[in-house]
């Protein structure tokens, strides 16, 4: 944004460094004073008094001193009706002709310092349009002139420039004046312009800019049209931190904040693979929209009913699965999230030794569906899973033709049950009093099957359950059932296997779009437009004044009325 208390206050300190120039050369000069009858001649030429003759035959003097050689474009003419202006005969005819021609050889800077004088003069060379355009040039406030004067607003490119940053932004620049300005105007400005909406994508500035700049200003309109390698030179971290997210990239723990605190990426990821603990925190960070989202999906779970958007959202199901505990059975077929939950429940249940209650979670996926619906894509994949958990509650009652026919099941979806289905046939003909318990050691221990962290389970329930002694002797069974599977050639192929593929119980490692913060421009980075930079923009706008300088006296009576 432009500051307007340093663009005011540098308005001030040029009109004053004009003032103390202008002081300096009149005491330098020799005094004398200015007749009637020559200040009769600067009277037709719209110069008022001696005060305004002597400021004038300043800016001639300097302005012959300035110009070019004698065959500069006219300049020896020129110079010589300034000459004569100043010895007291200025030409009715040529004299502004010659001093709208020297000022065109000047500097910006001398244009608006020469324009500054003659309007501080009272002198109104220009048309009167360009009288107005000056008089907002040269004010110290020019957002109120311009308030009251709508004939002011428009002008060439720069003046346009000019008036939309003192009405910060309020007059946008027009369109086909972008192009012109967009060459030259510092950037700060640009951004000034860039905030007010007054530069569009469509307007592609970058085209008008060195390659730093252009990069910078793509990235404050078209992010999405920045590449990595691009956002690295620009050290835009932000932008990096996303794309690595987004990408599925597990983020850098060095991006965090500078006061220390995780930055919102490292919170998406918490939440992405279902850490739960640090969810306040991520609401924070998250922008407006997205927190919304965050709401409604803690809302969500108190009954696990989330909106169809959620539950397709695949990056998110670990996150709803730790805030979600269902107490009771879930039912498979109302999403591919929901039969990810339930099977995951009938394996936890399984694990916790609550058999009976995982074999009726199991049972969930084989219920009949209802007319007109269909069943979860997923529901395929995850089903010789819950078949196999449903044979195995059938083997804990000591059900082994249910489990037969269920592991039957099973096993015409995937080869991986066949090893269950050979167990459960040699049980079935082998006597009940020969042969061992049906259940595998392993989940018995609430372990998953072929765990080798057995041995420091069991010394752990030991210790517990030193004081129960069919607990104990429970242990002890289990524990000689993996001592002779390990010293028996099939090893743990005599158990009944559980789960046949860890893929479908783990978690997706989608990106939780839902709830990821929408790519944002790159934030503005250089400075308040400042009162040099306005100074520089006021310098080009004098020039274009130029335009609007007479040619011939402005039409006054004795009065000095136009």
């Amino acid at each position: 944004m432009t500051d307007p208390v340093a663009a005011r206050q540098a308005a001030i300190a040029a009109e004053k460094r004009r003032l103390a120039e202008q002081r300096q050369r009149r005491e330098a000069a020799p005094s004398h004073s200015t007749s009637g009858f020559v200040l009769r001649k600067w009277r037709w030429l719209g110069v008022n008094g001696a005060e305004a003759v002597s400021a004038v035959q300043e800016v001639l003097e300097e302005l012959q001193q300035a110009s070019g050689g004698e065959g500069a474009d006219g300049g020896g003419h020129h110079k010589e009706e300034l000459r004569k202006a100043v010895e007291g005969s200025p030409g009715a005819d040529a004299l502004l002709p010659a001093v709208g021609a020297l000022l065109g050889q000047c500097t910006p800077t001398d244009v608006l310092r020469h324009l500054r004088t003659l309007h501080a003069a009272g002198v109104e060379w220009l048309t009167p349009e360009g009288t107005d355009r000056l008089a907002v040039l040269c004010s110290t406030a020019p957002s109120l002139l311009l308030a009251r004067s709508s004939r002011s607003l428009t002008g060439g490119p720069a003046y346009s420039l000019f008036t939309s940053v003192a009405m910060g932004g309020a007059v946008p620049v027009p369109r086909t004046l972008l192009p012109e300005v967009l060459r030259w105007a510092p950037l700060p400005v640009i951004d000034d312009l860039i905030e007010h909406g007054g530069i569009l994508p469509e307007d592609d500035p970058w085209a008008y800019r060195g390659d730093d700049e252009a990069l910078y200003l793509r990235a404050r309109l078209v992010p999405g049209q920045v590449t990595r390698d691009e956002a690295r030179a620009l050290d835009w971290t932000w932008f990096l931190r996303r794309a690595e997210f987004v990408s599925g990239e597990e983020p850098d723990t060095g991006g965090s904040a500078a006061d220390g605190r995780p930055d919102v990426w490292d919170l998406l990821f918490e939440a992405s693979v279902g850490d739960a603990t640090r969810l306040q925190e991520l609401d924070a960070a998250l922008p407006q929209e997205q927190r919304i989202q965050l709401r409604n999906l803690k809302a969500g779970s108190h009954e696990g009913n989330w909106p169809r958007s959620f539950l397709a959202d695949r990056g998110l199901w670990a996150l709803m699965s730790t805030l979600w505990d269902p107490q009771s059975t879930v039912d498979p077929r109302l999403s591919d999230f929901h039969a990810w939950t339930a099977i995951r429940r009938a394996y936890d249940l399984v694990i916790e030794g609550r058999v009976e209650e995982a074999g009726r979670q199991s049972a969930a996926f084989d219920r009949p569906l209802k007319p007109g619906k269909k069943l979860p894509p997923s529901m395929q994949g995850i089903l010789p899973e819950a078949l196999n958990i449903a044979a195995y509650a059938a083997l804990a009652r000591e059900d082994l033709q249910d489990a037969e026919a269920l592991t039957e099941r099973a096993a015409a979806l995937t080869d991986e049950a066949a090893g269950n289905l050979r167990l459960i046939r040699v049980w079935r003909t082998t006597p009940k009093n020969s042969r061992d318990p049906l259940t595998n050691p392993y989940l018995d221990l609430g372990l998953p099957h072929g765990s080798a962290d057995w041995e420091t389970r069991y010394r752990e329930l030991v210790r517990e359950s030193r004081f129960d002694t069919a607990k104990y002797a429970r242990l002890n069974m289990i524990r000689g059932r993996l001592d002779q599977a390990r010293r028996n050639e099939a090893g743990d192929a005599v158990f009944f296997r559980l789960p046949l593929a860890h893929s479908v119980y783990e978690a997706p490692d989608d990106v939780p779009r839902s709830i990821v913060p929408p790519l944002e421009p790159l934030p503005r980075r250089t400075p308040a437009t400042s009162g040099a930079h306005m100074e520089a923009v006021r310098a080009r706008a004098s020039v274009e004044l130029l335009q609007d300088f007479r040619t011939t006296p402005p039409r006054l009576d004795r009065h000095r009325s136009r």
